[in-house]
């Protein structure tokens, strides 16, 4: 399209400057003829001798010769002259055309005497005309013109007609438009090609500059989405840690009548999930809580977020309506409790939340509040699971407690302030001596705590492995000592962490400890429970495949209290199976404990592994299971934890026993 009107722009031009030229030589021609003629006439006015014909007729046979000699002309332009006179006086000329009269009558009104220059079309005709007013400027024309009229018609000076000069301008013209077309065709050609050309230029322009631009929007996204991921979550989207405490910091800063609460959830039994269905659906797990806790808490005017593994966070305005703590709780609850489907596996669902809140006026800081909120998490699993927490008093003490615990328990372990007590193992046939089970403690400021107190705040400060390992080159050092002294074999199992698992080098570690203390690899039984064991699967196996061949023996402790399954316990291979103290106290009143107990004996006698039984208290829970066929009993019946002194004079007792029979 361009082409064409460049091309038609360019013949429009073409024909109109040589149309324009044409009639500017042509008029420049007819105004010379005049003039021509009108010095001719001059001449022969001021020489002309007796009997020669009068200026008017002398001009009259000039114009008359002109015409014939244009009529002759191979010309393309037809030039006529005529010479009519004032109307209603005409000389032989007459002017049919009442425009020129009007015109003519308008020079001899005087109204106007300029020469007047026009183009017309005319009966098909493009014609060219010039007309000049005749004015008489010699006598010899005032005598003769007022002879034939017979009057003293006219004196020097008076308009007598006018000359028109007309040009045929049609057959120029013609030429000049076909001239044009040929034009246009050259240069509709021209244009073509350049055009062509410049859209081939065009295109690759506009092909560099869309690989620009679209570089520039793929740079773009990259960058938002590079700063979309310092801020957010990769896997749900959800805003991550850094953003959360940016949120809950301006919540708390400007808050009003309101305070800001923060939650802290936890999925239950989440790596379990991981590793029986695989970490793809784990994660789409982790898609799917994000999306329900986001629903939730946008109903509630909150944020959630999520701070790393299977742990998310949220934070509201508490007081508000349909916010209160307890609200929020139980809305997150049952949001979660509809199972969710993964491949035709069935997943539900389940977690346990914390939940703290800042009032008015209190200067809890970001920090702290996440703390109160995570001590509530921990108080909620503690209770079981599934449910959540609100930060009171009560769990405020326990915490101080715990922070109390975890600052002395670093000096504690430094200076190898935790001690290794042992408690004995009997063989329920005949009362021998099976062995010694280490076990952590520790006393501070003369009280005495629990491990069940310390040990979590030991995983969760990363303390585990040192305290485990400590316990461990104690005992063992006890162990090697005592069979020197005693002549007995003391068989020592110890408790080990699943944290510990988590990290590299424990099969190293444990190595360094038979190494140190010269302990034989066959004394050493590790104990794992069951999470342990299920959750850890890859990495227990790669520290026994180590340490087995050695010599070392495996224990699942606390069995049936965890996922165990008979394809685990086959793989596993354990060499012993510790049932947990919850299967045997009520076996003394209860049938179906009783009969519980029967069905994990058979199950651990058939996998040909040694069944040993914790918690033994009383002679009548011993016969019990002695009778079922457990092998070993372990418990306050025989003997509770002793200190490494007790310990020795408990070995020396059965080293005096063994003498005397």
């Amino acid at each position: 399209m361009l082409s064409i009107a460049g091309a038609l722009v360019f013949a429009v031009g073409f024909f109109l400057v040589t149309t324009w030229e044409v009639t500017r030589v042509e008029a420049s021609q007819r105004s010379q003829l005049i003039e021509m003629t009108n010095g001719f006439v001059s001449v022969f006015a001021e020489n002309r001798g007796h009997g020669a014909p009068v200026p008017a007729t002398f001009r009259r046979m000039g114009i008359e010769q002109f015409t014939k000699k244009e009529s002759k002309s191979d010309s393309e332009v037809r030039t006529t002259v005529r010479m009519p006179g004032r109307p209603g006086l005409e000389l032989r000329t007459q002017e049919n055309d009442v425009r020129i009269k009007e015109i003519i009558q308008s020079f001899v009104d005087k109204t106007a005497l300029d020469p007047l220059q026009e183009y017309r079309l005319e009966n098909g005709r493009l014609v060219g005309r010039t007309i000049y007013p005749s004015v008489a400027g010699v006598e010899s024309c005032v005598s003769c013109h007022n002879e034939i009229l017979q009057d003293e018609t006219y004196e020097i000076g008076d308009v007598m007609g006018a000359f028109v000069v007309e040009s045929d301008l049609t057959a120029a013209t013609w030429r000049n438009a076909q001239y044009s077309m040929v034009a246009f065709a050259i240069a509709l050609l021209a244009f073509g090609v350049l055009a062509r050309r410049e859209r081939r230029r065009m295109r690759e322009v506009v092909d560099s500059l869309e690989a620009r631009v679209l570089l520039e929007k793929r740079k773009v996204e990259a960058e938002a989405h590079a700063t979309f991921l310092t801020s957010h979550d990769a896997l749900t989207g959800l805003p991550n840690r850094a953003m959360f405490r940016d949120r809950l910091a301006s919540e708390i800063a400007n808050r009003t009548g309101s305070g800001v609460s923060v939650g802290l959830l936890d999925l239950d039994e989440f790596k379990a999930i991981n590793d029986t269905l695989g970490h793809g659906a784990g994660d789409a797990l982790l898609a799917e809580v994000a999306l329900r806790l986001t629903n939730v808490i946008k109903e509630n005017n909150g944020l959630a977020a999520r701070f790393g593994g299977d742990e998310f966070a949220i934070v509201f305005k508490a007081g508000e309506k349909h916010c209160s703590p307890d609200a929020v709780g139980r809305a997150i609850l049952k949001a979660l409790t509809p199972v969710f489907s993964y491949k035709d596996n069935v997943i539900h669902p389940r977690c346990s939340i914390g939940i703290a809140t800042t009032c008015d006026g209190d200067p809890t800081s970001p920090a702290e509040l996440l703390q109160f909120a995570d001590a509530a998490l921990y108080e909620a699993k503690n209770e079981g699971k599934n449910l959540f927490k609100l930060f009171d008093e009560t769990i405020r003490s326990s915490l101080m407690r715990r922070t109390e615990i975890g600052a002395k328990l670093a000096d504690a372990v430094f200076n190898d302030d935790i001690r290794a007590v042992l408690q004995p193992k009997l063989c329920l046939a005949t009362g021998k001596f099976m062995g010694f089970e280490a076990l952590g403690r520790w006393r501070l400021g003369g009280e005495e705590i629990s491990p069940l107190e310390f040990i979590p705040i030991a995983e969760k400060i990363g303390l585990i492995r040192k305290i485990d390992i400590a316990v461990l080159h104690k005992a063992a050092e006890f162990v090697v000592r005592e069979e020197a002294a005693t002549g007995l074999k003391v068989p020592l199992s110890t408790n080990i962490s699943a944290l510990n698992f988590r990290a590299a080098g424990l099969a190293e570690a444990i190595q360094d400890v038979l190494w140190q203390t010269k302990l034989e690899p066959d004394r050493l039984t590790l104990e794992l429970t069951e999470t342990v064991a299920v959750e850890n699967w890859n990495a227990v196996q790669e520290v026994l495949s180590i340490l087995r061949p050695m010599g070392v023996r495996a224990s699942l402790d606390d069995f049936g209290t965890g996922h165990s399954s008979l394809s685990y316990l086959r793989r596993f291979k354990f060499e012993e199976i510790k049932i947990d103290r919850s299967f045997i106290r009520d076996i003394e009143e209860d049938k179906e404990t009783r009969f519980l107990f029967e069905s994990i004996v058979d199950m651990a006698i058939g996998l040909g592994s040694t069944l040993v039984v914790e918690g033994i208290e009383t002679s009548r829970q011993a016969s019990i299971v002695s009778e079922k066929g457990a092998h070993i009993g372990q418990g306050f019946f025989f003997s509770r934890p002793l200190e490494l002194t007790e310990a020795k004079s408990y070995l020396q007792s059965k080293n005096l026993g063994a003498a005397q029979r």
